[in-house]
């Protein structure tokens, strides 16, 4: 825990801050206490996300999924305000320690150990599903284990089953790589089958230390391994190791239910304490710094006679809002169809700022595909590639090759120099399916997924595909250039990494790697 620093909020609405519990990406949880003087663990967005409309969505999302779950094995939501000036959401504050903070301090979890967090997690996964939910992020720091058992936490991404609409412009792979399963890592629809992915790799992590894919290295070769590669299960106990291996299934349809899992593992003990040390411990430590934040809390002050607030003053509409909410209205009192909303859409997006700009004159839902999708492994592809020199033969292998050589319309690539640059490729093919949306708007709204407010930088200019984005800064991952290109329904992802390649000199390379990418896949 954090002490509050000077410039931190003293309340979240109805909230007396106490603490940081933790700080992430996205924004930072606050140790609180609620006007009935229960304890609470305030998640707080970032300023500069709260103005980003998109996130707002999808924090809404959060809200409402959080709300519908419910169960011992979950953190119950108490209150919550995604409309606030810096939304937020409070919860039960548990005390226990995440799952990563325990292995980080004391390693390997004993397999009773273990079994008692499949159990713990089957039920949790059950609890969600049930609601009609997919997690999408389940791993060991949104695991608590508090002293009567589990608690999965966290539900930013979770969405409802068969629901695949994008809800922000991110430009992040939605998830944790080392966690997620093949089909999440190919960008694919989701079905509960691939929280049960991620049961096991959490498992596997909380039976060896470490994760099950990738070994810690760069994002590229996590994501291959994902897909491609099989767990080495020497290290899990044998009485595991079986569940383990199902619910790593590459086949989502191999992989057991919640309730399958349950009926695998047996009857779990009774056990004097749910889990061995440093659970205990840190459970112990936790407590006394909550109670001594909580005694060293200055009351709250009083509010004195209510004062008559200030006129507000006189709201100056913009415009272009005024015309874009006028629209919206519109389609909703003429019951247009979902492609009249879609075009409503498109006509707001185009209106306010932050427009999303869409290449040529024709619609996209009137635009034939120009790429077909064909059985291709790699080496077919990069055969109708002209790479450099400097880079050899591909020692990439297609993500294809997991599955009897083909693995659907997508493809990757990974080429590598023996200096260590490195050079990742994926394709994707979308078609148009009978009665729904075309491949171009398909593409177009997977290519939008690549966009970050104030991180990416369109390109009209690119020669080999009518629009592209370009990361401004690397990824975080060692990646110098990243670009996401779409031509009518075709996307490629190109990133270009390694020390002869830095920002300033990468670019050329990424854009020969996409225009042969673009240009190997039939019409």
């Amino acid at each position: 825990m954090e002490v509050l620093g000077a410039d931190g909020p003293t309340h979240v609405g109805p909230f007396r801050v106490l603490a940081v519990l933790g700080r992430g990406g996205m924004g930072r949880v606050l140790l609180a206490r609620g006007l009935d003087g229960r304890l609470a663990a305030v998640k707080q967005v970032h300023a500069e996300l709260a103005r980003d409309e998109g996130f707002r969505a999808r924090f809404r999302r959060e809200v409402e999924a959080s709300g519908k779950v419910s169960g011992a094995y979950t953190a119950p939501v108490i209150d919550a305000d995604p409309e606030a000036e810096t939304p937020w959401l409070a919860s039960r504050f548990v005390a226990g320690p995440a799952l990563s903070r325990v292995l980080d301090v004391g390693g390997p979890l004993p397999e009773p150990a273990v079994r008692r967090l499949a159990a713990g997690l089957a039920h949790a996964l059950a609890d969600v599903h049930g609601a009609g939910l997919i997690h999408r992020d389940l791993k060991p720091s949104n695991v608590l284990l508090a002293e009567d058992g589990v608690r999965v936490i966290d539900f930013g991404i979770v969405r409802a089953v068969g629901d695949q609409t994008r809800i922000t412009h991110t430009g992040m792979l939605i998830g944790s790589p080392a966690f997620m399963s093949p089909e999440q890592a190919l960008g694919q629809e989701l079905t509960p089958a691939s929280d049960v992915f991620s049961l096991g790799a959490t498992l596997f992590a909380a039976c060896t230390g470490r994760v099950p894919f990738g070994g810690g290295g760069a994002m590229a070769k996590v994501l291959l391994d994902v897909v491609r590669a099989e767990p080495d299960l020497d290290e899990v106990p044998a009485g595991l190791r079986g569940i383990v291996e199902r619910c790593l299934a590459k086949d989502p349809a191999a992989r057991p239910a919640p309730w399958e899992l349950l009926d695998l593992l047996g009857r779990i003990e009774p056990a004097g304490a749910a889990w061995p040390e440093p659970v205990p411990r840190l459970i112990a430590e936790q407590r006394a710094e909550v109670d001594r934040l909580v005694s060293v809390a200055p009351p709250a002050p009083d509010p004195g006679p209510p004062v008559e607030p200030p006129p507000a003053p006189r709201r100056r509409w913009n415009p272009y809002l005024v015309a874009a909410a006028v629209a919206v209205v519109v389609a909703a009192a003429t019951g247009l169809t979902a492609t009249g909303r879609h075009f409503v859409w498109l006509a707001y997006t185009s209106t306010v700022p932050e427009s999303v700009p869409t290449p040529g004159g024709t619609p996209l839902s009137q635009v034939a595909d120009k790429y077909r999708p064909q059985r291709q492994t790699c080496e077919q592809l990069a055969s109708g590639m002209t790479v450099p020199a400097a880079f050899g033969k591909l020692t990439g292998q297609g993500l294809a090759e997991h599955n009897g050589g083909w693995a659907g319309t997508d493809n990757v690539c990974v080429w590598r120099t023996g200096g260590g640059d490195e050079v990742f490729v994926s394709w994707n093919v979308f078609v148009t399916r009978p009665g729904g949306k075309t491949g171009a708007e398909r593409a177009k709204s997977e290519y939008e997924n690549g966009y970050r407010r104030g991180e990416t930088r369109r390109d009209g200019s690119l020669g080999f595909a009518e629009e592209g984005l370009w990361q401004q800064k690397g990824r975080g991952d060692g990646e110098n250039c990243v670009l996401t290109a779409r031509d009518v329904n075709q996307t490629v992802f190109v990133s270009v990494s390694g020390v002869n390649y830095p920002p300033g000199r990468c670019e050329a390379l990424t854009r020969k790697f996409g225009k042969n990418a673009m240009e190997a896949v039939p019409r």
